[in-house]
């Protein structure tokens, strides 16, 4: 069959997963060599490719990567060749020698970028929008809240292996609803806040070790480009609708024109036409279709992204609200105390009036610095938690696109052994049906003993047990066509054999039957390049993520510290404001003249250490002060140096054994010793 003319058959127009699975054989777990035509690396095709600058260079149109991403996975290290020769070569990109631009050199010299301003404009339309003032080193230039977003979509799209840092969402419907759509866009809080994350979304794109050298990056931070125009020339343009029937490395790789007039064009263009149809012809698997051999590492990798994931948004992100919540409460209430406590102090004069005025004024230092706290809080903590909740999003994104890569690999090969067994069983009734042709031209001489030997010759071995499932439909077919060839004697047999064998093959057996194994054929040509470019995107991406997994946590080690340090300063912070406004209150409460009622601490006697307490002033006074008649009549006895009188015995002092006259002589003495006494009755 021709594959120039007619467009190559899809080798998954049957879904592969319904069919058995053979058992591959030992050497179909790699991919099968190229043709010394189809080498990118050879240096005709690596010389067409210098002079023509396209996609096919990178996936920077002009920019590759910088060279310091030392941690991350060389592109041209593919799976190696099954004859063990060296690496096999695709289109990469290249390791970046130079700066592309004035840009990629500040970036490069370590200069911060910084959002500086935002403001209302109706530039370039009717309607007013929102633009942001970003400054590089000492230039500027404005963007929209939009083209950050398509600036993050074009990043995704070039780097699907990439951990691309998160932008701050859009507003929602119940924002519109309540405010309205101008109320919202305006809202300055909202505007604050998307401007630090939008810095922050920066900063973390220009430190990454390969999104910092993307020239589309570069061109979204220069002044005078239109980016509309950036959106709508490559290699933006050039991204497939689906990632995942492009290579891992190079998205936007496109075949080279067969019409070229350079010498090695032709070369070049048959293997990347070749490549390209390889990645277009591969399925698109499910996310959720589960993988005959996992990676452990990544499933590993998804088990914590899950629990981060959840950590962070159903419990960090919860506590931290209601938190937040209750210091705003708390605000309030201080707010509407410092008002009264400031209301109380203009009744008062003198120093009491001071005193009242300084807590007053500390009551309203509390909720300056409680508010501050608050504004502090967000940007520290608030925001950073946010910002790792949609990162934990982001990265179960790369997991499940680097997991449907395997998962085509697999498919794959699984669509390639069975295309192989196919192959094999269409060669096998070839043969069987030339045998019935030639013993129909003898005429059916020799019948018997021909067919006697052919059975005989096609008597299938005893399998291996690697080989066993594979022949399996081999060995049944066999059997039945010796079985039926035995039997029979003369022309019958054979008339009915061939009557059977054309009912199967159509009207013209020959023309069909050649037609199947040809598209049989292509079919494995077609699937072996697919096996080979699904190795090497799966390579790929598992290399680059989880390089970028490794880079992702020693940063979010640092985040997390610089954050919990963050935090204890704002707190350290608000305690320090509020403590120098409640000591000048204790200084000024101190101030204030002692009770006129209560004599001076100077003025007072010392205590005296005696069974009785205190001195006979301050008894005598307790007793003006109206203290209890027990301490007054201890402290008169006490003055008139005169034993205590014995207490009376009630019924509770009453012993058990004690008869009622007992306790009558007792209570009747009793009462006679109080009306001796010179003082009265007790």
């Amino acid at each position: 069959m021709d594959r120039s003319t007619s467009p190559p058959p899809n080798p998954f127009s049957d879904s592969p997963s319904l069919s058995p699975a053979p058992t591959p054989p030992p050497h179909s777990s790699r991919p099968q060599s190229p043709s010394p035509s189809s080498a990118i690396g050879s240096p005709s095709s690596l010389a067409g490719h210098l002079k023509k600058p396209s996609s096919l260079i990178s996936a920077a149109s002009g920019s590759p990567p910088p060279i310091h991403r030392a941690s991350f996975p060389d592109p041209s290290k593919l799976p190696r060749d099954s004859s063990g020769s060296g690496n096999l070569t695709i289109n990469g990109p290249k390791s970046k020698m130079g700066y592309c631009c004035d840009k990629d050199k500040a970036i490069g010299l370590g200069e911060e970028v910084h959002i500086v301003d935002a403001f209302k404009t109706t530039e370039g339309g009717k309607a007013s929008y929102i633009t942001y003032v970003i400054q590089l080193g000492s230039h500027t230039t404005r963007r929209r809240y939009s083209a950050f977003l398509s600036l993050h979509q074009a990043l995704t799209g070039l780097y699907p292996v990439l951990i691309i840092p998160p932008i701050p969402s859009k507003q929602s419907l119940t924002d519109y609803a309540v405010k309205g759509q101008t109320k919202a866009k305006e809202d300055a809080t909202v505007i604050a806040r998307r401007k630090r994350l939008l810095e922050d979304f920066l900063r973390r794109v220009l430190r990454h070790p390969i999104l910092g050298g993307e020239h589309v990056v570069h061109r979204f931070l220069e002044d005078g480009v239109s980016w509309n125009e950036v959106l709508h020339s490559p290699p933006i343009s050039l991204l497939p609708k689906n990632p995942l029937h492009a290579p891992s490395h190079n998205p936007t790789f496109q075949p080279s024109s067969p019409t070229s007039d350079q010498p090695s064009a032709s070369t070049a263009g048959g293997s990347t036409s070749t490549s390209y149809i390889a990645h277009h012809l591969l399925p698109t698997p499910s996310p959720s279709h589960p993988l005959k051999k996992p990676d452990q590492r990544f499933i590993d990798s998804e088990v914590f992204t899950e629990k981060f994931q959840n950590h962070f948004t159903g419990t960090m992100e919860k506590v931290n609200r209601r938190v937040t919540k209750r210091w705003t409460e708390r605000a309030g209430d201080m707010n509407e105390l410092g008002a009264v406590w400031n209301g109380f102090s203009l009744v008062e004069q003198g120093k009491l009036g001071e005193a009242v005025e300084k807590v007053g004024q500390a009551v309203d230092q509390e909720y300056l610095a409680t508010a501050a706290l608050l504004q502090a809080w967000e940007r520290t903590t608030t925001e950073p938690l946010h910002i790792y909740s949609q990162f934990a999003a982001l990265i179960r994104q790369r997991l499940s696109f680097r997991h449907q890569k395997h998962v085509q690999y697999e498919l794959v090969q699984e669509a390639l052994e069975t295309q192989k067994d196919k192959l094999e069983l269409l060669e096998n009734a070839e043969r069987e049906a030339r045998r019935l042709e030639e013993a129909l031209e003898r005429g059916g001489r020799g019948l018997s003993s021909s067919t006697s030997n052919a059975s005989q010759l096609d008597q299938p071995q005893p399998p291996t047990q690697a080989e066993e499932h594979r022949y399996s439909q081999e060995e049944r077919v066999r059997t039945r066509t010796s079985a039926g060839a035995g039997a029979g004697q003369g022309f019958g047999l054979l008339s009915a054999v061939k009557h059977s064998l054309s009912g199967m093959m159509d009207v013209d057996p020959e023309a069909t039957r050649r037609a199947n194994i040809g598209k049989t054929r292509d079919n494995i040509s077609q699937l072996e390049d697919s096996l080979q470019a699904s190795a090497q995107d799966l390579k790929y991406a598992s290399a680059t993520l989880q390089a970028d997994l490794d880079r992702f946590q020693r940063q979010k080690v640092a985040d997390l510290r610089n954050l919990a340090i963050q935090l204890s300063k704002v707190h350290r912070e608000w305690c320090k404001q509020n403590l120098e406004a409640w000591q000048a209150a204790q200084a000024a409460i101190k101030e204030i003249d002692s009770h006129p009622n209560q004599p001076p601490v100077q003025a007072q006697p010392a205590q005296q250490d005696t069974l009785g307490g205190p001195s006979e002033q301050s008894g005598s006074a307790s007793g003006t002060m109206g203290m209890g008649n027990m301490r007054a009549e201890i402290d008169r006895v006490e003055a008139a140096n005169k034993p205590l009188p014995l207490p009376e015995r009630d019924e509770v002092d009453t012993p058990f054994g004690e008869d009622e006259d007992e306790g009558g002589k007792g209570k009747g003495k009793g009462k006679g010793k109080e009306n001796e006494s010179p003082l009265g009755p007790l």
